[in-house]
């Protein structure tokens, strides 16, 4: 009788922590998953791959009256778009910092695009996980690029954007198995990283006027 009662309070214990857990899990995305970016075309792909620019760019945060005026963390903005950027590889170097340093050819800032719905998904939550919810979400990025050498030259803003479908619940834990979906954020896939160096390729000869002494 002793032992059916301790087995009882670990399954309440377990039932417990899960139910604790789930909406945490939810909203960090570990219960989510989304559908990745088409595989590049023919043509795409050979964009894709030529070689990188031979640009060291530094990726800097807004001033803080931007940043006050947009009511955004500038740091949080200019980290996200620096790893983007690198992993675009796009670029020779891509570096984060306060101020571009003398070798800088480019300087990139967030333009604070901001896509993402962040929705909650209450009847998950609740269900813990069994009733999914499924919603379409759009994932963008842009930046501005200017020269650093010659700060009067018309700069150029470079956007990457993608729409697709998102299912957050436990029953996605295998549909992130399946081709063409995955678990995680879209931010991280490298399909997307793809697209914005194919945007920013789109745009290598004005880049190179930019870039020019």
């Amino acid at each position: 009788m002793e032992l059916w009662k301790t087995m009882k309070r670990r399954k309440l214990s377990v039932v417990l922590l899960v139910v604790a857990a789930f909406p945490a899990g939810c909203l960090s995305g570990a219960c989510g998953a989304y559908r990745r970016p088409a595989p590049l075309s023919g043509a795409e792909r050979q964009l894709s791959a030529s070689a990188p620019l031979p640009d060291t760019v530094s990726v800097v945060p807004w001033d803080s009256e931007t940043g006050q005026r947009l009511h955004k963390d500038p740091e949080i903005y200019a980290r996200s778009l620096a790893d983007l950027l690198t992993r675009s590889k796009a670029f020779r170097t891509v570096r984060f910092e306060a101020a571009p340093g003398v070798d800088t050819d480019l300087i990139a800032s967030s333009t604070g695009l901001y896509c993402n719905t962040a929705v909650i998904p209450l009847f998950t939550i609740l269900s813990l996980g069994t009733v999914p919810t499924i919603v379409e979400d759009e994932e963008c990025q842009a930046m501005v690029l200017r020269s650093a050498r010659a700060p009067t030259r018309t700069s150029t803003e470079i956007v990457a954007r993608y729409k697709g479908s998102v299912v957050m619940g436990w029953a996605v834990v295998p549909l992130g198995a399946v081709p063409g979906w995955s678990h995680g954020s879209l931010r991280e896939d490298d399909r997307y990283a793809e697209r914005f160096r194919i945007e920013i390729f789109r745009q290598r000869a004005r880049i190179a006027e930019l870039a020019a002494p």
